[in-house]
């Protein structure tokens, strides 16, 4: 019994040799694989259908393990930075930039409005981050508007930041999130009803008047067109609003509806960017602005801004204290559109002045004697041009009445003629023109009357 036992021990210690070689022999053989064979897609690596209890068990893992062959699975990474700036630039947020330092003195750009007003405003600033003289600051809440529980009390804290720094000009941009809002009271007031509307125009006369009190210019944006045709009604309705404000001369209402149209008039989140290059524009919503958008905007708007202050470096002089008549040369004192007459202020014209009879009622201004506008005869014999009186040949002049008896209650008749002016030769000047005025004469005596 016990020799049998060793047989076949000695039996299964051969057969776990044999199997072992073989295994080592199939390793080495997928380790000579050429390299060309070992790169194609198809044979990277051997995978085992398996379910159950044994799904994702290797049965070569130990020889593999044993011998070195084999690599761990590792996985692809991804270059992760590239994406966060590509995603942060799709939802809007600005690159990182380096701006230089801003003069103590600089200028005050001020920004209002929800998300979109913030948007804008870092586009000023990385259009305006090469200008010391113009800094851009922000009054902004990304979720609230006009409307809504408890808004902001944007007159209160425009006025308290004007008051506070050296504001050159507030951009308002808001809106957005006023959609589907009602305004508090009992009953509330829905959303776009007529008295919605009525509420909502008050709230932004009281924005604007705060501003004008302080005699600062605006720039309202309007709210772009989007891929919903009921938000575009709502935004149609809210840009009426904001445009029937840009009456004041020192209010400018950036219309940017068609900027974001395709070619054919229909909605794209695709256009053209500031630089002239094909760029997503809108987020996946279809209402927000990308990074491009915002620069797009920005770029609009501080386009009217150069408008009404002539620049960015102490700009929108108002003189020198102890010389109210120093004039600067090198900026503009007021919008390049302010009235030739009458200032800035709107001021009562006399109805019977001349200036409003002759600007308003279109009448006509008296003729002053010697003036090219007065019709009386006496007036041609003051030409510059030399006349001669001639007295000859009075019938071929004056016609078949020549011979008649002159009344001499009767003003007398004119004829003239102007001779054309004759060209001199070579090396000559032209004669002068020489109007010739024939008066009537006496047909007997010939003497004038």
């Amino acid at each position: 019994m016990t020799a049998r036992r060793r047989q076949r021990r000695s039996l299964k210690s051969i057969r776990l040799t044999v199997w072992a070689a073989a295994a080592c022999a199939f390793v080495l053989a997928c380790e000579g694989v050429p390299d060309a064979l070992a790169q194609e897609p198809a044979q990277k690596e051997i995978v085992i259908a398996q379910s159950g209890i044994l799904k994702g068990f290797n049965p070569f893992a130990p020889l593999q393990r044993l011998f070195g062959g084999g690599k761990r699975r590792t996985k692809k990474q991804r270059p992760s930075k590239q994406r966060s700036q590509t995603s942060r630039r799709a939802t809007g947020t600005p690159p990182a930039f380096e701006a230089i330092p801003k003069d103590p003195n600089a200028g005050l750009i001020l920004v209002v409005g929800d998300r979109m007003a913030r948007g804008v405003a870092d586009g000023l600033k990385f259009a305006l981050a090469e200008k010391p003289q113009v800094r851009v600051e922000t009054v902004t809440d990304d979720k609230a508007g006009f409307a809504g529980k408890s808004p902001p009390d944007w007159p209160t804290q425009v006025l308290a930041k004007i008051r506070g720094a050296d504001v050159k000009a507030v951009v308002v941009m808001i809106g957005r999130q006023d959609l589907t809002k009602s305004f508090p009271g009992e009953p509330p007031v829905d959303f776009m009803t007529g008295e919605w509307l009525d509420v909502y125009r008050d709230k932004v006369d009281d924005l604007v008047r705060v501003v004008r009190q302080e005699k600062k210019p605006i720039v309202w944006a309007g709210l772009p067109p989007t891929n919903d045709e009921l938000v575009n009604a709502d935004f149609t309705q809210l840009n009426s609003i904001f445009q029937s404000t840009s009456e004041d001369r020192r209010i400018r209402f950036v219309d940017i509806w068609d900027i974001f149209l395709a070619e054919d008039g229909s909605y794209s989140s695709y256009g053209p960017d500031v630089d002239g290059k094909n760029a997503r524009l809108r987020t996946n919503d279809r209402i927000d602005f990308t990074w491009a958008g915002y620069r797009k905007v920005a770029f609009f708007v501080e386009r009217e801004l150069s408008r009404l202050l002539g620049g960015y470096g102490g700009y929108a002089f108002e003189g020198v204290a102890d010389d109210p008549n120093f004039i600067v040369l090198t900026g503009r004192t007021t919008s390049p559109e302010a009235l030739l007459l009458g200032g800035e202020d709107d001021e009562e014209i006399d109805p019977q002045s001349t200036a409003y009879r002759f600007f308003v009622k279109g009448d006509a201004l008296k003729p002053m004697p010697g003036r090219v506008d007065n019709r009386r005869i006496a007036s041609l014999t003051e030409e510059l041009a030399p006349v001669h009186v001639i007295t000859e040949k009075p019938a071929a002049l004056m016609g078949p009445h020549a011979f008649e008896e002159v009344d001499p209650n009767r003003p007398p008749e004119l004829f003239e003629r102007t001779e054309p002016v004759r060209s001199g030769g070579s090396g000559q000047r032209a004669s002068a023109p020489v109007k010739r005025v024939y008066l009537p004469v006496d047909a007997r005596t010939g003497a004038p009357l």
